[in-house]
């Protein structure tokens, strides 16, 4: 199969390492989303897939704009077999869509038709669903609406980050893509319609989604933190250092006030919610690497001391 590839973030890199290692498949041509601006120096990043694409030297496409006639105009040339998309974090027309000749299949990171949209993975977290997923889909206009082909269930853990959870699914995906893609043509006159009663939408997690009150019961706290590492993160200041906290479970046998810390040392961070407690099991300081409790200590028994209050 001629594959034109389209994503932007690590699961999409990991799923189209898969398919240049495998060697099934030919992929023609790679899109991803133009570099952003990263870091307090505000320098131009690339994104994962196109990192990948020119280790490889694939033929690579950073359009302003996807609907832009020019750019489905040069896709046109590549003449692909079909197009593959995962997480591309774009809206593409039904013209681009319907190109290749066996049209156009999406890796969604849910169960559709639940958590149709752009933070699937964050959403089931901060829900506290047990089980989330993967759908192979064939793209139609609608959003994430299209008739589906395989479906892949995935347990979430109750400590799992999006960081977690997406990994399992780029492991997946990276196993199952490339027989997907061989049997693909087979596949397109026994897909699945989507049940649009069961549908759900997840918007995408802005800033304002990262945000815990310490009064708030500690298991809304737990997921909310697990949901945001690792981006956008949940941020701390402690006398005047920031802290991002990046993994959590609930304690149910300390009790303190809401944003106390009732237990610091190198086997535990405990601080009081609404209820019981949140234990933090893996943090950083902002802008350094993520640290176990007992690496953290460390380095921080001055930073912070049980009775401490953390608004």
């Amino acid at each position: 199969m001629k594959i034109a590839f389209a994503g932007t973030p690590e699961i999409a890199a990991t799923i189209l390492q898969s398919i240049i290692d495998k060697k099934d498949h030919q992929v023609v041509c790679v899109i991803t989303s133009v570099d952003k601006p990263s870091g307090r120096g505000r320098k131009l990043k690339p994104s994962p897939v196109k990192k990948i694409a020119l280790e490889n030297n694939l033929t690579l496409m950073q359009p302003d704009s996807p609907k832009s006639e020019e750019f489905i105009n040069e896709f046109k040339n590549y003449q692909c077999d079909v197009l593959l998309v995962v997480a591309y974090g774009h809206i593409l027309t039904e013209e681009l869509l319907e190109t290749p000749q066996y049209g156009s299949v999406n890796i969604h990171a849910s169960l559709l038709p639940k958590y149709r949209g752009a933070a699937p993975i964050q959403r089931a977290i901060l829900n506290g669903d047990k089980k989330s997923g993967l759908t192979f889909m064939k793209m139609t206009k609608g959003l994430d609406s299209g008739p589906m082909s395989k479906r892949f269930e995935i347990k979430i853990e109750k400590e799992d980050t999006t960081a977690d959870l997406t990994s399992k699914m780029a492991s997946i995906a990276a196993k199952e893509v490339n027989k997907f893609c061989s049997d693909w043509p087979n596949l397109i006159d026994s897909l699945e319609e989507q049940n649009e009663t069961d549908a759900s939408y997840c918007p995408k997690i802005t800033r304002n989604d990262a945000v815990i009150k310490w009064s708030d019961e500690a298991k809304k706290i737990s997921k909310t933190i697990n949901a945001m590492y690792p981006n956008p993160i949940i941020s701390i200041d402690v006398n005047g250092v920031g802290i991002n906290l990046c993994k959590s479970k609930v304690n149910k046998k300390l009790i303190g006030d809401p944003g106390e810390i009732i237990e610091f040392n190198k086997n535990i961070l405990a601080i009081g919610c609404g209820d019981f407690a949140v234990e933090i099991t893996e943090l950083c300081r902002t802008g350094k690497n993520k640290l176990s409790i007992k690496d953290f200590y460390n380095g921080a028994q001055k930073l912070l001391k049980e009775g401490d209050i953390i608004s």
